[in-house]
């Protein structure tokens, strides 16, 4: 099966599981963390979106620039980790 970035199987969270359990090298296991930390961002992004949307169909402008704040926050944080703002690569 040839795996490409936009068509594969996603991997569940028990496959994460059990993997974590199986395998005990660094490199791997902070792959599984990656994955783990990058699923928790989209999660809490996703919710925040969602309250900017709720603010804004209640017409709370203060309500959607916050919500919408967070998720520009939480997505920049998270570029800048990676590097790809010029911050600092995750250590070895």
């Amino acid at each position: 099966m040839r795996l490409t970035p936009d068509d594969f199987p996603a991997v569940t969270d028990r496959e994460l599981r059990e993997l974590w359990t199986r395998h005990h090298d660094a490199d791997v296991r902070r792959l599984i963390l990656e994955v783990h930390r990058a699923r928790e961002v989209i999660r809490q992004a996703h919710g925040d979106a969602l309250q900017a949307q709720l603010g804004m169909w209640n017409r709370e402008d203060g309500n959607v620039k916050a919500a919408l704040q967070k998720v520009i926050d939480a997505l920049l944080a998270e570029k800048i980790r990676l590097g790809a703002m010029g911050g600092i690569s995750p250590k070895r």
